[in-house]
């Protein structure tokens, strides 16, 4: 075989190993392909940057779950697969940990259907009275539909399924002795996702949309450890689920199993943001708590509602 002939075989595999995407020449070796993106940035895909590892969740046009596949590493950011024609839907969740040291169930584990499926903080592993803070969660979901003979091809958004909020505690009268065990506990923080969206933004220019999952109104309270720095001050990280326009955060400050602040009901201080907390996007506060003698004030150290992705679209 001369050397000509040996290029025409090789440029005839590569044909034949192509898709028909777009512009792309050749036969797919399957019929669907998704692709996932961080929403805060269309133009780029940050998604590996904010999920370690997702794990997709497939449903058929039922409702019933199909599949469930674990995507890591530079598979995160797309898959693809032979589906009949047909109705599905896919949900995403973005850095659940793979060995349960998060404390979330997916519920229930039997008769798995899109309605009934749940996202749960209370299990048995959590710790008695008061869990400790959940992952930095995101969350994906398209409806789609496959048509038979037709490749299908759609960028799918994940957005925060996560609150995050840095608190600082200074002292103007009555400062607490150096040393001790400090804790921050937080009451009154939604317990559990559903699968189902909850709130899906307007189309994007670039196509597509991102959502919110559904928060149920169960409860739960969480607790964080915190630390005195070299000026006094106590802080303390919250990861939680995501805040709503109806949640009470009651906050206090323990040391050595002792309140020495609070319950404060943060909802006072949330419900004057000029956001709507059941569809704001990124959901990272930074809160500063002084304590006077006579009275305590929680002001603001920064706010941000997707400041990480810039505009989208």
């Amino acid at each position: 075989m001369n050397k000509m002939v040996e290029i025409a075989y090789l440029l005839l595999a590569v044909v034949l190993c192509g898709c028909t995407f777009g512009d792309e020449p050749g036969v797919c070796p399957y019929t669907t392909r998704l692709d996932y993106w961080y929403a805060g940035n269309s133009s780029e895909n940050m998604l590996p940057v904010y999920v370690d590892n997702l794990r997709q969740y497939l449903f058929d046009e039922r409702g019933d779950l199909l599949s469930v596949v674990a995507l890591r590493g530079d598979t995160i950011r797309s898959w693809q697969g032979n589906l009949e024609e047909g109705d599905y839907t896919v949900v995403l969740w973005g850095n659940l940990s793979e060995d349960g040291s998060d404390d979330l169930d997916v519920q229930p584990l039997t008769d798995r259907h899109l309605a009934d499926m749940t996202l749960s903080a209370v299990t048995a592993e959590a710790p008695p009275a008061y869990r400790r803070n959940t992952g930095r969660l995101y969350y994906g979901y398209l409806s789609f539909h496959v048509e038979e003979g037709k490749m299908f091809r759609r960028r799918v958004y994940l957005s925060h399924a996560h609150a995050s909020l840095h608190v600082t505690v200074q002292w103007m009268a009555d400062a607490p002795p150096e040393g001790g065990t400090y804790r921050m506990r937080m009451k009154g923080v939604a317990s559990e996702y559903g699968f189902m969206k909850g709130w899906e933004s307007e189309p994007l220019t670039s196509g597509g949309s991102y959502t919110v999952p559904y928060i149920g109104t169960s409860e739960i309270s969480h607790e964080t450890r915190a630390a005195m720095n070299y000026d006094g001050e106590v802080i303390g990280d919250f990861v939680t689920f995501r805040y709503t326009s109806d949640t009470h955060q009651l906050w206090s400050l323990w040391r050595n199993d002792e309140r020495i602040v609070g319950d404060l009901d943060l909802h006072r201080f949330f419900s004057k943001k000029p956001m709507n907390m059941d569809r704001n996007v990124e959901q990272e506060f930074e809160i500063l708590v002084t304590v006077y003698e006579d009275k305590i004030i929680v002001s603001e150290i920064t706010d941000s509602d997707w400041d990480e992705g810039g505009a989208i679209g």
